[in-house]
């Protein structure tokens, strides 16, 4: 097959939208098929070292635009540009990876992955104006537009049909793989301990303070353990800081929960946390705890799990769904309930050992190469018809 991938969303960091695209990229050139991918001109040499030598099916397809954001000018590029490199290269299918895109002209077959809704619930960074007259239509005419609109999870799935309007009949799901771990590096290791602090232990949150992350009722429930349990680890909390107005919002907000409990040096923002950094620490955490208030999926349950380490997520969204029995699931607009399973993984070691056990067994039944498996079979299927 010949698939015409939309990567315009990568801007220099690997997230898990980025690492979906670059693993069909990788599976499908290494069974014989073409990928043409189409990414911002200005990444153009950044995605080459991303792939690393020569991939003989896969041909970078560089576009003149700054920004991925809904805009006029990305609508054109999805009904113009898209069509005719599809027209013009015989391709089978047209795959936009993140999202929305807007062919109002199709010359093959489209899929939108939409991977969630959250500015639905959480509008964030967004502005009331851009959530309401921009975002909030767009995603309809973006659902509409496409042939098939595939999302993460089946939580995603109900969501994006109740909110957004989307027949159940047009919504397919297609659950994230996991990444391949680094090898450790016990160098690496030293200086993560020294810099952190981390010789008396610690807990791991992953994702940053964005509203819906719910990091300031964390930051209470680990005062009580500190207060309660004497714990003299650190609560490490990942994900860069922009001095956007909104981010530094929350850093205050953030920020007051610590003084205000006096943990000053014990709770740690890390900042952006790469790959390599992400997977010694995930490794080395007494626990992740991951009390979001809404997911459409959740990797970093997965990736705790497959590094064995127990998890504590939330009962909400997505979280009961990728974490399955192999997590402690709480309400995470509770304090207490979250500070007592933060106290029973804490002090019960069969719990401990139970949870790591059926974490390794429930992660190592996602996979990219499943992933890939059943966006072929997509692809396929609309080919067909």
């Amino acid at each position: 097959m010949k698939i015409v991938l939309d990567f315009r969303k990568y801007d220099g960091v690997v997230g898990g939208v980025e690492q979906g695209a670059i693993q069909i990229a990788l599976n499908a050139t290494m069974e014989g098929h073409k990928i043409l991918m189409v990414c911002k001109k200005i990444r153009l040499e950044q995605i080459k070292e991303l792939f690393g030598g020569e991939h003989k099916n896969l041909t970078l397809v560089p576009v003149d635009i700054e920004s991925h954001a809904i805009s006029r000018q990305n609508a054109d590029i999805d009904s113009r540009f898209f069509q005719d490199l599809a027209e013009k290269e015989n391709a089978d299918v047209i795959h936009f990876f993140y999202n929305w895109s807007f062919p109002s002209v199709k010359k093959v077959p489209c899929i939108l992955t939409l991977h969630d809704v959250i500015p639905y619930t959480f509008r964030e960074a967004m502005g009331w104006f851009r959530n309401v007259f921009i975002y909030k239509k767009a995603i309809r005419k973006a659902c509409r537009l496409n042939d098939v609109v595939v999302t993460v999870s089946e939580y995603s799935k109900q969501d994006i049909a109740n909110k957004v309007g989307v027949p159940l009949s047009k919504i397919r799901v297609v659950y994230n793989g996991l990444r391949t771990p680094a090898e450790k590096d016990p160098d690496l290791q030293s200086q993560l301990e020294q810099k952190f602090n981390l010789q008396n232990g610690f807990m791991l949150n992953i994702g940053g303070i964005h509203e819906r992350k719910n990091i300031p009722r964390l930051i209470q429930a680990f005062a009580k353990i500190v207060s309660n349990e004497h714990y003299k680890g650190n609560l490490l909390i990942t994900g860069s800081v922009s001095g956007a107005p909104y981010q530094e919002k929350m850093r205050k907000i953030c920020h007051a929960e610590v003084v205000a409990a006096g943990l000053e040096g014990q709770v740690v923002f890390t900042g952006f946390i790469p790959d390599d950094e992400l997977d010694i620490l995930l490794n080395q955490a007494n626990m992740l705890i991951y009390p979001s208030l809404y997911e459409g999926f959740g990797i970093p349950i997965l990736e705790a799990m497959h590094a064995g380490i127990p998890v504590i997520t939330s009962n909400l969204t997505a979280m009961p769904e990728v974490a399955g029995d192999a997590g402690m699931l709480v309400d995470p607009l509770s304090v207490d309930d979250m500070a007592a399973a933060m106290s029973r993984l804490l002090k019960d070691d069969a719990l401990r050992t139970d949870l790591i056990s059926k974490g390794k067994n429930r992660a190592a039944g996602f996979s990219w190469e499943k992933n890939w498996n059943e966006y072929l079979a997509l692809y396929q299927e609309l080919c067909r018809v």
